[in-house]
């Protein structure tokens, strides 16, 4: 599938094993090879050149007339004492002064591998020589400054280990993620529902055997959805198109009932009639319906206009008016200021808008109020409709705008399927906005927001 002899993560992984021990290995000599380098160009004493130049001064403080005048190498100390063991001179301090002590008055050493003492008798004193067993930096200030090139060389090994096991292990990494990228954006594309991209590749053999895999999954899953959805609107089609011809018989026998009301009836033949024109009007709303069901599936086709906000929204007033009229409830309207226009699908949005009023004047006590609010504010418009009811549960928060969801079946009549807010928020999503479902904090009654963009 385009891809030149793709390697095995195993080879992949004995790679990156080579690489990190030839990277460790360089981490350990380049270290010892600076401490050679230096050893070999004068910076850098041998390990017993201390011990070798302390003893060798012992016959020359022995018989200097005056210890100050003898010169001790660098990294050599002293304490120097009367025959009675009292302190004349010192360049040792701490624990070592100590030491240095200890070892003048018994001849012992308190064990330390690294520091050795000698006792040099003069004529009227002792001379107590600390020397280092180790390499050490001739120069003053090196030796003033840095830590011995031994723990230097410790501490330079250990940093090199750990900056190539870093920047190894990051070089991998990023390699794998490279590798994997394809399978995480054919993950992404297929969870966002998208089967039309083209599958990528990996130069890892067991990550393009996954890519193939997931490639044919999705060529097969792609076909499958495809002849779903073609029987899906097919069955959509047979569903609208049987509920228009049944729009034809219903209006037959509604002009039918109508004339055979305006004859010369009896009370039981009255009775009748009216049963069959109640069961007319509920036949007519279930193929209305069946129609805004076969429409929601389909998607509206917006017809896009400029809209003045204050014109629009008095039409609006009015028309909820009237509704809450009907269900004995009443409307209370405010709008904000520099409302200005927007582009909306006028016919489609009041829809939604009136499905909201409605679904509130239903939920709202009797004689109670529906409140309606329009602002405009960063670039949306807000309409906001509250009524005085329970508000919403939990899970009407979170299934109400699915289709056929009724909520609390003891506040639900037979007329009503389910499908008010569904709708709305089916032409809402078309217009690029948001129906936003919470309760007020005024009423406490349920609120709806439609947020549609200006």
């Amino acid at each position: 599938m385009g891809v030149n002899k793709p390697a095995s993560l195993k080879a992949l992984f004995w790679k990156f094993l080579c690489m990190l021990l030839i990277g460790l290995t360089g981490a350990v000599v380049i270290p010892f090879g600076l401490v050679i380098f230096g050893t070999g160009a004068g910076f850098i004493t041998y390990a017993d050149y201390s011990e070798l130049s302390t003893k060798s001064l012992v016959p020359v403080i022995a018989a200097a007339p005056e210890f100050g005048d003898v010169r001790l190498p660098v990294g050599c100390k002293y304490l120097l004492l009367d025959k009675s063991y009292h302190v004349i001179d010192t360049t040792l301090k701490g624990g070592d002064l100590d030491r240095a002590m200890e070892y003048a008055a018994t001849g012992k050493i308190t064990r330390n591998l690294n520091r050795q003492y000698l006792l040099v008798t003069r004529e009227n004193e002792y001379v107590v020589l600390q020397y280092y067993i180790g390499s050490q930096f001739i120069n003053e200030w090196l030796y003033d400054h840095f830590p011995s090139p031994e723990i230097l060389l410790y501490i330079l090994t250990g940093i090199n280990c750990i900056t190539v096991c870093i920047l190894l292990t990051a070089k991998f990494a990023k390699n794998m993620r490279i590798q994997l990228s394809p399978l995480f954006d054919a993950t992404e594309q297929i969870a966002g529902e998208n089967l039309d991209f083209e599958m990528g590749h990996s130069k890892i053999r067991e990550f393009e055997d996954v890519l193939r895999s997931f490639s044919s999954m999705k060529d097969s899953l792609k076909t499958s959805l495809k002849k779903q959805w073609r029987a899906e609107q097919m069955q959509r089609e047979q569903i609208a198109a049987l509920a228009h011809d049944l729009k034809t018989p219903l209006t037959v026998i509604r002009g039918n009932i109508d004339l055979l009301s305006e004859t010369e009836l009896d009370g039981e033949q009255q009775l009748y009639a009216g049963y069959i024109k109640e069961s007319a009007e509920q036949i007519g709303t279930y193929i209305k319906a069946l129609i805004d069901i076969s429409r929601t599936a389909i998607g509206y086709q917006l017809n896009l206009e400029e809209v003045d906000v204050v014109d629009y929204m008095e039409q609006i007033e009015a028309q909820a008016n009237s509704l809450c009229l009907t269900k004995d409830t009443q409307l209370h309207m405010e709008k904000g200021a520099n409302l200005g226009t927007f582009k909306a699908d006028k016919l489609l949005l009041e829809r939604a808008i009136m499905n909201a009023v409605d679904n509130a004047s239903d939920h709202s006590p009797k004689r109670g109020t529906v409140y309606m609010d329009v602002q405009r504010r960063d670039d949306f418009l807000l309409i906001s409709v509250t009524d005085e009811g329970r508000g919403f549960t939990q899970e009407e928060l979170r299934r109400a705008r699915e289709q056929f969801f009724t909520g609390n079946k003891s506040r639900t009549s037979y007329m009503h399927f389910g499908m008010g807010l569904y709708i709305a928020d089916s032409i809402i999503k078309q217009h690029s906005g948001q129906l936003i479902l919470k309760n007020s904090d005024t009423t406490e009654g349920a609120q709806v927001i439609i947020k549609i963009p200006c």
